[in-house]
């Protein structure tokens, strides 16, 4: 299985299969889990919604988590769970498997140890959450309902975890990291300036970050969003799609739609459309 930490997930592309969300009620079953001897068949998003646990891996890690909090265990692993402030007749926890896999077919994980991946479960991802339990007693399941509620869980696990990453390693230049990825009609050299570091600082340790130097990135991404404007049903002409891209005209923009594309914009289309 590859691994692919939460913070690099962010920017991935990945697909989620083989879905399935329940309630569950730990007072009737002993306040007790154990999956020892029997390793997980799929992935594992664990929401205690009215509980607190410890979790213990194989190996004798043990992880607390708090009333809230989301933990995560990958498809493998073999672990218990202790559950305590349960109660009858409520869901002490909110449970969802799946597979995981990126695009290329592979299997996945963000880490192969229990995690706490969600601190603290706001009020419109508890809504989309407890919409997707809901689901496992109609005969019937909206199966896109699930799928979407681990989607938002994962993307909410990413941001935090990539948040932390970006401000403890790159806090110097967390703040123009934002521009870039935001993309802000700055230059360079205003958002180094914004930074407080040197233009040649803020792109060594940007290219360090990103494995890209700054114009590339911003191209690249710039870029991306170019295609999908092209590709919508709206009609965007080339002028409107370089300004909202903020190139400087449509010329600068078709010179680097075709650097890395290899056509220009009018004939992407053209071999889109056929």
């Amino acid at each position: 299985m590859k691994i692919i930490p939460f913070e690099e997930l962010y920017n991935t592309e990945f697909f989620i299969t083989e879905v399935l969300a329940k309630g569950q009620n730990w007072y009737t079953r002993n306040n007790y889990y154990s999956c020892i001897t029997r390793p997980k068949p799929s992935h594992t998003l664990l929401w205690f919604k009215n509980c607190n646990a410890k979790i213990t891996d194989k190996s004798g890690k043990v992880i607390l988590v708090e009333k809230n909090q989301v933990a995560y265990m990958a498809k493998g692993l073999e672990y218990t769970v202790e559950f305590f402030d349960t109660a009858p007749n409520q869901d002490d926890s909110v449970v969802f498997h799946f597979q995981l896999k990126n695009k290329k077919g592979e299997e996945i994980a963000p880490t192969l140890s229990p995690k706490i991946c969600i601190k603290s479960v706001d009020s419109t991802l508890a809504i989309l959450i407890k919409s997707a339990a809901e689901e496992f007693s109609k005969n019937i399941v909206c199966t896109p309902i699930i799928t979407a509620a681990i989607y938002q869980m994962l993307g909410n696990a990413c941001k935090r975890q990539r948040r932390r990453v970006v401000n403890h390693k790159y806090k110097y230049i967390s703040d123009g990291i934002e521009l870039m990825e935001n993309n802000a009609d700055k230059t360079l050299t205003e958002i180094a300036e914004i930074c407080g570091v040197s233009e040649g600082y803020f792109r060594r340790l940007f290219r360090e970050y990103s494995g890209e130097n700054p114009i590339e990135f911003r191209q690249k991404y710039r870029i991306e969003k170019a295609k999908q404007l092209l590709l919508s049903d709206e009609n965007f002409s080339m002028a409107e799609i370089a300004e909202e891209l903020h190139f400087s005209d449509i010329y600068h923009f078709s010179k680097v739609f075709k650097k890395f594309c290899g056509v220009s914009p009018s004939k992407f289309l053209q071999n889109q459309e056929k």
